[in-house]
């Protein structure tokens, strides 16, 4: 007998972006239910990388979590690049470096995505009591009267029907998204023509370069990464014209053979994992239909290159999840919700350039490599590709509304990222906004006044107020001493600066924004 339930909010698809945003949601005390069609959480590594931005997320919600990620990942300070043409060798180290990155995390670290999921979902679990509801497959959904009607099925109960009804629905799962599809959502499509993609995780023998750098290695006619990971093991990832793909020549011939044209005297030791794919370009024309939302894989797909695709889709979820936890909680106005598609889809673009522009020049399969390898040194290229990769470029700047009496302040713009800053007397900018509300940052030497008290009576309820102490590494980022308001959101963006003495322009912006 089919059964019918209500929720706030229904996940559907438990991986990376369902993981996060259970875990923002369960924080901030909205009920919801995460489904995933899987018996349970997914084994194998696809994405190895975690960039600088999401780092920072992670620690920005708890310093433990963030430090477990730390504790197991392998610092990687970028890549080195090997290139042979016509049997020649040559090497340029790094070819991107990440150590100039103005992040804590000015690296990239190596960590399997399946830790990296588990360990979100752990503490989601412990702290919050949030899991996910494994083997519930999603079949369609209705919409109507400000509310979303989604059928399920539930495999391990001999497939019992079940209507989840819902105010919001958030599609993530995956590039071939059932949701997706089922509301026909349109996608801008791209084929990457002419690549053929291998993982093989494996034990190498003999492999004596660096270990703290991801290596991109580059022929006519092939490409071939080698990364360390934790375990001990390597990730080899391997781009053809479909050469390897021969059912005769097992992965170890078809990796060994690009191998040897770029080191001498390695031998592989146990297989891990191995595992064959396609890979395209998805972006889809609009991230939400009336109260579903695309995230993730499901609004945005491109080339492996740089890494990007987990952190992105991680990132998605952050943006999301405390807007949806306002609105659901009657905080903040609906069209809150608007700006997620207005922030996130202008980040999928650049994360695409970031990603196709690597592919072109490292995938490029029959192109030259000398035409190659000036592609990737034209000036600013580099240093572009790197700030894009790793998320401190990203930023919202264009896409909020501007204040008038901020112009010409220095620090953050609104929309920008809001940098942590280590104190000189111990501490930290970020102890102070590890919570799940807004924080209002009171810089020093105005003291706040009768006003920052009237906000934090008004919006206490969402706004909590930091006064840091007085700083040289804080004024360097944030500006003087001066009494300047800063609010941040709760993703770690500024969500609103103004000067001293018109904390009237915050209270109405904030008037504008919330039901309080």
């Amino acid at each position: 007998m089919a059964t019918t339930s209500e929720v706030a909010v229904l996940i559907v698809g438990g991986g990376a972006v369902g993981s996060v945003l259970s875990m923002e949601l369960a924080r901030r005390g909205v009920e919801f239910r995460c489904i995933d069609r899987m018996p349970g959480p997914a084994g194998e590594s696809r994405a190895i990388a975690l960039h600088a931005r999401t780092l920072e997320l992670l620690e920005r919600v708890d310093a433990r979590l963030g430090r477990r990620c730390l504790d197991r990942a392998l610092r990687h300070k970028g890549y080195v690049m090997h290139f042979v043409r016509d049997g020649v060798r040559s090497e340029v180290r790094p070819g991107l470096d990440y150590t100039p990155v103005q992040s804590r995390y000015n690296c990239i670290m190596a960590h399997n995505q399946s830790e990296t999921e588990g360990f979100i979902r752990d503490f989601a679990r412990s702290e919050f009591g949030a899991a996910i509801e494994y083997d519930t497959r999603f079949v369609g959904l209705q919409q109507g009267n400000g509310e979303v009607g989604a059928r399920v099925v539930h495999t391990d109960r001999g497939d019992a029907e079940e209507t989840i009804r819902c105010r919001y629905l958030v599609a993530a799962d995956g590039i071939n998204s059932r949701v997706r599809q089922g509301l026909g959502f349109s996608l801008r499509e791209k084929d990457y023509t002419g690549s053929f993609f291998q993982n093989l995780d494996i034990f190498l023998n003999g492999f004596e370069d660096w270990t703290d750098h991801f290596h991109y290695c580059v022929g006519m006619d092939h490409f071939l990464m080698v990364a360390a990971l934790p375990g001990g093991h390597f990730r080899l990832l391997l781009s053809d014209r479909g050469e390897a793909d021969d059912p005769d020549v097992t992965p170890q011939q078809a990796f060994g053979r690009l191998l040897d044209q770029h080191y001498d005297g390695v031998t592989f030791g146990d297989v891990v994992w191995h595992s064959k794919w396609e890979t395209w370009e998805r972006l889809a024309d609009t991230f939400r239909k009336g109260n579903v939302f695309l995230a993730g894989d499901a609004a945005h797909v491109h080339s492996t290159t740089g890494g990007q695709g987990m952190n992105c889709c991680m990132q998605d979820a952050f943006n999301l999840g405390w807007k949806l936890a306002l609105v659901v909680q009657g905080r903040a106005k609906p069209e809150l919700l608007d700006t997620y598609e207005t922030e996130r889809r202008p980040v999928a673009e650049q994360v695409i350039w970031a990603a196709s522009s690597l592919h072109d020049i490292f995938m490029a399969h029959g192109k030259s490599i000398a035409a190659r390898e000036q592609a990737m040194f034209e000036p600013g290229y580099t240093e572009r590709v790197v700030n894009t990769c790793s998320g401190v470029a990203y930023t919202y700047r264009d896409y909020v509304a501007k204040v008038a009496e901020a112009d010409g302040m220095d620090g953050p713009a609104i929309g920008d990222r809001a940098p942590d800053v280590d104190f000189e007397g111990g501490g930290a900018l970020w102890d102070h906004c590890r919570h799940p509300d807004y924080t209002l940052l009171v810089m020093p030497g105005g003291g706040g006044g009768d006003a920052v008290r009237r906000l934090e009576e008004r919006f206490g309820a969402v706004i909590r107020a930091a006064r840091p102490p007085r700083s040289a590494a804080l004024s360097a980022v944030y500006g003087p001493a001066d009494g300047r308001l800063y609010l941040l959101r709760p993703d770690g963006y500024v969500g609103f600066k103004c000067p001293p003495g018109h904390a009237e322009l915050l209270e109405r912006y904030l008037d504008d924004l919330l039901n309080m």
